[in-house]
């Protein structure tokens, strides 16, 4: 959504800033976590608090807790009274009773999820399945609870479901729907490459589907139907690499089922509606009000990437889970869409999905019969084929080399200076699949020697132009998994 900076002479509300850093400041300050756009006499602010509520309840308490230690409840002041002095009584009484010692009162236990510091709180966030905290004050006492989200707070802690973003489930729990309408006009569609494809140094989470040509090697402009019955959560519009602004849009079909489109072109008023108006330099998503979508109803338009490139399709299941040679570093890394990546063609009904079956191919738009529609889940352990990471750290991070077969018998190497296509005979063509020692790949006037090391954990690569080498060279790149 496009911004418009506050004039120097308006008075700005408190805890509304110009810019996202000092919105983010001010929340931490105000005791809330995240940001929230807010326009007031019609000029739009970065606000503290992604929740609106938390930041009414916040600020009209003017609760400031500058750091944990400073969290206390202050006693009111008593007040002394001097009393004209007495004699002092010469004669001891004795105690009638035995004495009776005083206990200090029961402390009342949090609610949950509700601490006392800032860690502990976006420990429980994690754990809880949401993001952040907010500063909350329950009979007097204040805490930091789990959660940015007063909505989110209430829905994950009463034991509702999750869906793939993390955001708390307000649809139909059902993992068994399918798509009842097609994505798009398929009589226009050259080829359909499946998920799980190599390119770029990853795996993707998504399909390709290649528009036919125009001439002067432009793509048909195809409609983008809605599959089923589904609700829109998040729109990123963003510039690519090729001078086209595109967009990225994702919708949730039950608690379990999603789907996504990215390079779409243009968009259906009702996402223009809520979309950014400006293009960012990252397709990193907004999340929007729940708009509802029937069963085909118009999404957009695509031409794909650029105007010639593919355009993407991803369905995500979270009752399917990927396995990886390394899974902890995909579950700490919470790694969503690469788990729950499914063929996105098996979830369509009959005759939709013998269709689009029949359409599965290769980048360059030949159709290739018996292709298997293939997930994420390409790693083979102790094999090369799979993704690889240029950390050991076990957190959120992209894969830098992947490697695997494409339709059509292609090994593809991807992410070292380029992707690199070997096709099946060629003299170093080898299924990735069952590499586990040693080779040298060579195409496209490069070669990529690999050793596979540590039981299938690590591999190192070097790559050069030319012919192969004998012999890993020195200086090659290890890579884990």
């Amino acid at each position: 959504m496009a911004t418009s900076t506050p004039t120097p002479t308006a008075t700005i509300p408190p805890y509304h800033y110009a810019t996202r850093a000092e919105a983010e400041a001010g929340a931490i300050k105000l005791g809330c976590s995240g940001w929230n756009q807010a326009k007031v006499d019609g000029t739009t602010y970065f606000r503290a608090c992604a929740s609106g509520a938390s930041f009414e309840s916040l600020v009209s308490a003017t609760i400031k807790p500058a750091s944990d230690a400073q969290i206390a409840i202050t006693p009111s002041p008593t007040t002394t009274i001097s009393l004209p002095p007495t004699s002092t009584p010469t004669i001891s009484a004795q105690p009638t009773s035995t004495p009776v010692p005083q206990t200090a009162a029961p402390a009342h236990a949090p609610p949950p999820y509700h601490y006392a510091t800032r860690a502990e709180a976006e420990a429980g966030a994690e754990e809880l399945g949401c993001s952040g905290f907010n500063g909350v004050r329950v009979e007097g006492t204040f805490y930091y609870r789990a959660c940015g989200s007063d909505e989110s707070y209430e829905l994950l802690a009463s034991g509702a479901p999750i869906t793939l973003s993390g955001a708390p489930c307000k649809l139909e729990s059902d993992a068994t729907v399918r798509f009842s309408a097609t994505l798009t006009d398929l009589t226009q569609i050259a080829s359909i490459v499946p998920a799980g494809s190599p390119s770029g140094g990853v795996i993707k989470p998504h399909s390709y589907l290649h528009n036919k040509d125009l001439p002067g090697g432009k793509n048909v402009r195809v409609p983008v139907y809605a599959v089923a019955d589904s609700v829109l959560t998040s729109v990123a519009y963003y510039d690519t690499s090729v001078g086209t602004s595109e967009y990225l849009i994702f919708f949730d079909v039950t608690c379990e089922i999603s789907y996504k489109f990215d390079h779409i072109m243009s968009v259906a008023p009702k996402i223009l509606a809520v979309a950014p108006e400006i293009p960012s330099d990252t397709s990193e998503g907004n999340r929007t009000p729940a708009i509802t979508f029937k069963a085909g109803e118009l999404i957009g338009y695509a031409n794909g990437a650029g105007g010639q490139g593919a355009w993407d399709f991803g369905v995500y299941d979270t009752t399917y889970t990927n396995q990886f040679a390394n899974q902890e570093r995909y579950v700490k890394g919470n790694m969503g869409q690469l788990l729950h990546t499914v063929c996105p063609y098996d979830y369509f009904t009959e005759p939709l999905k013998s269709q689009m079956y029949a359409l599965l191919g290769t980048h360059d738009q030949r159709l290739v019969p018996d292709v298997e529609c293939t997930t994420t889940q390409r790693d083979v352990p102790g094999a090369v084929a799979g993704a690889w990471f240029d950390t050991q750290v076990l957190e959120f991070s992209d894969a830098k080399v992947a490697i695997a077969m494409l339709p059509g018998d292609i090994v593809a190497i991807t992410g070292i200076g380029g992707d690199v296509r070997i096709s099946k005979g060629q003299p170093t063509w080898l299924d990735p699949g069952l590499l586990t020692t040693t080779h040298c790949y060579s195409g496209s006037g490069r070669w990529f020697f690999i050793e596979i090391q540590a039981d299938g954990m690590e591999m190192a690569i070097a790559d050069g132009s030319g012919g192969c080498p004998g012999a890993l060279p020195a200086g090659a790149t290890v890579y884990y998994r």
